[in-house]
């Protein structure tokens, strides 16, 4: 979906090491997406935290075992195999204690934090009159108190570091419209998108940058059940399709890209390199809304 000329910017700069000297912490990094945007930063050059709670492989046995499977440690495993650095922290990121550990552990061994990844997050399937409280509550505290603690802890370090970074976090299409069934998913996805699209403003004169990415739908654990209703429509990819543009917004800082909420599909197309940069359009005011 690129052009030519920035397909070739692109991979000249993965060739070089994009992400050379930095660091990343990854939150649900041990399959899915998380696990391919930690091989794709380790393969651009970056130190990589493995975040997430699984540490051990699940059974063969277990339900759906395709998506399930994977852990933090066989991630690390992979990076270190094809060259790379990395290390496993086990992380709930429903945990503020275990979020702290996971900030502190990063910047005792590897010294800064370059890259923020918040990745992890539950569903919430089930319609409102039938919605348990518990549930509901898990995934409030998983999509939307973690993700903001997790900026709350690590931006001190970025900040001192006086060295740029890159904060972004995965949403979904959810966000935007109606899945059936999935009120609660929905609401704690949309409270994601305008919690980083304004935490960009706040960090903005300290040049990191805060986007929102959305992957579109993709064959991981969201999906194990088949198609969601109302989604068969669109094209279901591999984890992998987010690589490219995790690591472009990885690379970035508020200087050049900051403050906005991007579509996978329309990397290289609407937004990434060879196109134009939306860095410095203002919030609308209170007049304006």
């Amino acid at each position: 979906l690129f052009s030519s000329a920035a397909s070739d910017v692109y991979k000249r700069q993965v060739a070089k090491g994009t992400l050379s000297g930095k660091v990343a912490i990854v939150t649900g990094g041990s399959r899915g997406i998380g696990r391919s945007m930690s091989l794709a930063f380790a393969a651009s050059g970056a130190q990589v935290v493995v975040a997430a709670r699984t540490e051990h492989e699940a059974s063969p046995e277990s339900p759906f075992y395709k998506y399930g499977s994977g852990n933090i440690h066989d991630t690390v495993k992979q990076i270190a195999e094809a060259g790379g650095e990395a290390l496993a922290v086990a992380c709930d990121v429903s945990n503020a204690d275990e979020l702290v550990n996971l900030v502190d552990r990063t910047v005792k061994h590897f010294g800064r934090i370059d890259i923020a990844v918040s990745n992890a997050g539950v569903d919430c399937e089930s319609p409102v009159i039938d919605l348990e409280e518990d549930l509901l509550d898990r995934c409030l505290t998983v999509n939307i108190r973690g993700p903001i603690l997790f900026c709350k802890y690590i931006l001190p370090h970025m900040i001192n570091q006086k060295g740029n970074g890159s904060i972004f976090c995965i949403t979904s299409g959810a966000s935007m419209g109606y899945r059936e069934g999935r009120v609660g998913y929905s609401m704690s996805k949309a409270a994601l998108d305008r919690a980083y699209l304004n935490i960009a403003e706040e960090v903005r004169d300290h040049n990191i940058a805060v986007n929102v990415l959305s992957p579109g739908r993709v064959d991981t654990w969201m999906n194990r059940r088949g198609d969601w209703p109302g989604t068969a429509h669109i094209p279901m990819e591999q984890p992998d399709s987010i690589n490219r543009a995790a690591v472009w917004l990885a690379a970035q800082k508020a200087s050049t890209f900051t403050g906005q909420r991007v579509e996978r599909a329309e990397f290289g197309i609407t937004w990434g390199p060879g196109t134009v940069s939306y860095t410095h359009l203002p919030l609308p005011t209170n007049r304006e809304v």
